[in-house]
C-alpha cells in the first residue's frame, strides 16, 4: 500500500509540475495587459510569417481567429456601411448602439464560431437552424419592417419600393460546415494563377481559351491595337473570372468563388463587420 501511495503521489507531483510549467510558459508568452485595451487576438501574424511557423502553430492561429469574439478595437462594426460594403442609404442613422446588431440584416455575430460549431461545439463545423443566415438581408441598412419607414433600402422598403415580408426580404440559408474548404480555396487559387498566366501570354491580335482544371471560362483576346476583348465569356464565367477595366488590362484577380473564399471575404463584412486589416 505504501508503494502504491508513493507511486501515486509521484505521478501527481509530476503532473502538477507539468501543468505549472505550461502555465508559466503561457503566461510569459502573453503580452502585458493594458487597461482599456479589449481585443480577442492580442497578436496577429505578420505578412510571410505563416510560411515560417510550424503547421501546428499555424492551425492554432487559425483556430483562434475563427473562435475570437471580435471587438470594435479590432475593426468590428460598420457604422456607415451595409453588409454588402456599400454606404448606408440613410447616413444620418449610423449602425451604432443600439443598432450595431441586427439578426436578419446583420451584423449578427461577434465570432465565426458563434454559428459554425456543430457537431459537439467543434469550431469550424456547421450550425443549427437557429444559426441560419438571411442572405441578401444585408443589402438593407437595418431591417425593421416598419410600415412608417418609406426610404428605399433602409429598413422596410426594397429596391422597387415594395414592403417585403419575412419570407421575401432575404433567402434563408443553412450555416455550412467549413471542414475541407481550404482545399477548395487552394484549387481556386491555382486556377486563378493559370488564368493569369494565360492573360499575361496573350499578345495583340491573339485569342486564347481560358481553360484550367478542365473548366472553361470562355475566350480572352486582344485587338490589334492591344486593347482587351472580354466579350466571349463562357458558361463558367457567369461569375466573371475576368473583367475589363477601361484604360487597363483585363483583370483576372478574383478566383472562382469557393466556400472558403466566400467565408473569408464576404462573411466578415456581413456577420462581424470586420475591416480587412483584422483578417490575419
Amino acid at each position: 500500500m505504501r508503494i502504491r501511495w508513493k507511486v501515486g503521489a509521484t505521478l501527481v507531483s509530476v503532473l502538477m509540475f507539468m501543468v505549472l510549467s505550461v502555465s508559466a510558459s503561457t503566461a510569459q508568452s502573453r503580452p502585458t495587459p493594458v487597461i482599456g485595451r479589449e481585443v480577442a487576438v492580442a497578436r496577429h501574424l505578420q505578412d510571410g510569417e505563416e510560411f515560417r511557423i510550424s503547421l501546428p502553430a499555424l492551425l492554432a492561429q487559425g483556430h483562434d481567429l475563427f473562435a475570437a469574439n471580435w471587438t470594435s478595437q479590432e475593426g468590428g462594426g460598420r457604422p456607415l456601411s451595409k453588409g454588402t460594403g456599400a454606404m448606408l442609404t440613410d447616413r444620418d442613422h449610423p449602425l451604432t448602439f443600439p443598432h450595431n446588431f441586427n439578426r436578419i440584416s446583420g451584423p449578427d455575430a461577434n465570432s465565426c464560431a458563434g454559428c459554425h460549431n456543430a457537431p459537439y461545439g467543434i469550431v469550424g463545423g456547421g450550425g443549427d437552424f437557429v444559426g441560419n443566415v438571411f442572405v441578401l438581408g444585408q443589402r438593407f441598412d437595418f431591417m425593421t419592417f416598419d410600415p412608417g419607414d418609406h426610404m428605399l433600402m433602409k429598413g422596410s422598403r426594397n429596391e422597387s419600393g415594395a414592403a417585403p415580408t419575412a419570407q421575401t426580404f432575404a433567402n434563408n440559408r443553412a450555416t455550412l460546415g467549413m471542414f475541407g474548404s481550404g482545399y477548395i480555396e487552394m484549387l481556386a487559387r491555382q486556377m486563378t494563377a493559370d488564368l493569369q498566366a494565360l492573360r499575361d501570354s496573350t499578345g495583340p491580335g491573339q485569342y486564347k481559351p481560358l481553360v484550367t482544371k478542365g473548366v472553361s471560362f470562355g475566350i480572352l483576346g486582344r485587338h490589334a491595337d492591344g486593347s482587351w476583348d472580354t466579350s466571349r465569356r463562357g458558361a463558367a464565367g457567369a461569375q466573371p473570372a475576368h473583367h475589363h477595366r477601361p484604360g487597363g488590362p483585363a483583370q483576372l484577380d478574383h478566383p472562382p468563388l469557393s466556400p472558403s473564399r466566400c467565408g473569408g471575404l464576404l462573411a466578415p463584412i456581413l456577420h462581424q463587420c470586420l475591416c480587412p486589416a483584422s483578417w490575419h
